[in-house]
């Protein structure tokens, strides 16, 4: 099969990840990067082994024939971004979240509908084979009805207020950059977005939440207890409790390389489905590389509906927060 050609529009951290991941497998490969900062792209095409770099998103475009661009810049630069990309006739893997709110989410998957265009919200943690091993025994009936889950994300970064995480002007704060996880698992394990919500939140200096608490209920009876932070370490698990068991993922579950679960009873069966750290990336790629080769503008496992969803979820959590 002919190799989908990428392009990367932003040269940081999350960029590089993807560039190895991508550079891992086949069926695609990465022909050009770009970055708005001077000397950046020049710099991560060496490191990454990039045919073409540019410090223009816009001649990127203008001078390469690519199939599809993941865009890595930092989420308030996302829908200019996106919007460029789909105006250009392109494929787009938007790093999560797709929008810093749901208006920002609506118009763009709005564009890629019109355009006939794919367009994805790269949530990286739904495609892992463990993922795909807890959803395979929730649609089983393993554990019957969910009853209830916990999940948590939280990450340590001493305060900057010149950081990202830290800066509102850069949509900072712990749920948009790490509280989308649990929000997002929340989501695709419940197959649907909280009736009530209620939060807890403490702001940093410079206004946004630094720790964050969430409890979620839903139409069903079920219910979520959620957190995220960016000054607070965690263990960063998983549990979801049924009528009938649990199923655990007990420790970095969106990066998740081992899941168990735990029957009524006592019966146990526990999966260890590693996968090379500077690869995880490698699982929604080969999904989005299915999509494009079947014709398909959107994804099953993350549907733009469901993305605009979780940003309205995230919009009502970031209201009660201030």
């Amino acid at each position: 099969m002919k190799k989908i050609k990428w392009g990367i529009l932003g040269c940081g951290h999350i960029a590089h990840k993807f560039a190895q991941s991508l550079a891992s497998m086949e069926g695609g490969e990465l022909v050009a990067c770009a970055s708005r900062t001077s000397g950046r792209a020049e710099a991560f095409a060496k490191e990454e082994s990039v045919p073409d770099f540019f410090d223009s998103y816009e001649a990127m475009f203008a001078e390469m024939d690519l199939d599809a661009v993941y865009v890595a810049t930092t989420h308030n630069f996302h829908l200019e971004n996106v919007l460029l990309a789909l105006e250009a006739g392109k494929a787009v893997l938007c790093e999560k979240p797709l929008g810093v709110n749901a208006t920002e989410s609506r118009e763009m998957a709005k564009v890629a509908k019109e355009k006939g265009l794919f367009l994805m919200e790269g949530m990286w943690t739904r495609f892992l084979p463990a993922i795909q091993q807890m959803k395979t025994w929730l649609d089983a009936g393993e554990i019957g009805k969910v009853k209830m889950l916990r999940a948590s994300f939280s990450i340590n970064k001493p305060f900057d207020p010149l950081h990202r995480l830290y800066n509102p002007e850069l949509a900072g704060g712990a749920l948009l950059d790490v509280g989308i996880y649990p929000v997002s698992i929340a989501g695709f394990i419940m197959g649907a977005q909280p009736e009530r919500i209620s939060v807890l939140a403490n702001l940093a200096e410079t206004g946004v939440d630094e720790t964050t608490l969430m409890n979620f209920g839903y139409k069903n009876g079920a219910m979520a207890q959620l957190s995220c932070g960016i000054q607070s370490p965690s263990e960063n698990r998983l549990e979801i409790v049924g009528e009938k068991g649990r199923i655990v993922i007990p420790e970095h579950f969106l990066g998740a390389k081992d899941v168990e679960l735990h029957r009524e009873g006592g019966s146990q069966e526990k999966h260890h489905l590693p996968y090379p750290i500077p690869q995880g990336f490698r699982f929604e790629i080969l999904a989005v590389h299915a999509a494009l080769r079947a014709g398909e503008i959107e994804c099953a496992v993350m549907p733009l509906a469901e993305t605009v969803a979780l940003a309205e979820t995230m919009d009502k959590v970031l209201e009660k927060i201030g």
